[in-house]
């Protein structure tokens, strides 16, 4: 145990908290900055989604009747994401 008055304690842990506190507002704006960027994408699929959930239904119900179409178009869009992936990739290791 210190061997401080009780007054002197007190005043160097308000000092500690007030200090921690500034450090938490600190931590709390780079943290908001890092995932502002997410944040906004996020927003987006929210205000989107009763369209895609529209979008969604109808693409179920035409898919009922054509499953060839969709099979096929499903490999097309691999496809393109396999080599948009890829480009990315290469590009960036340079």
């Amino acid at each position: 145990m210190s061997h401080q008055n009780p007054k002197a304690t007190k005043t160097q842990l308000l000092r500690k908290i007030h200090q921690q506190r500034l450090d938490l507002g600190a931590e709390k704006r780079a943290w908001y900055l890092a995932t502002s960027r997410y944040d906004r994408g996020w927003n987006t699929v929210l205000s989107l989604r009763k369209y895609l959930i529209a979008g969604s239904s109808i693409l179920a119900l035409y898919n009922i009747s054509h499953p060839s179409r969709m099979i096929r178009w499903t490999k097309r869009v691999l496809g393109i994401l396999g080599t948009i992936k890829l480009l990315r990739s290469t590009l960036q290791s340079r």
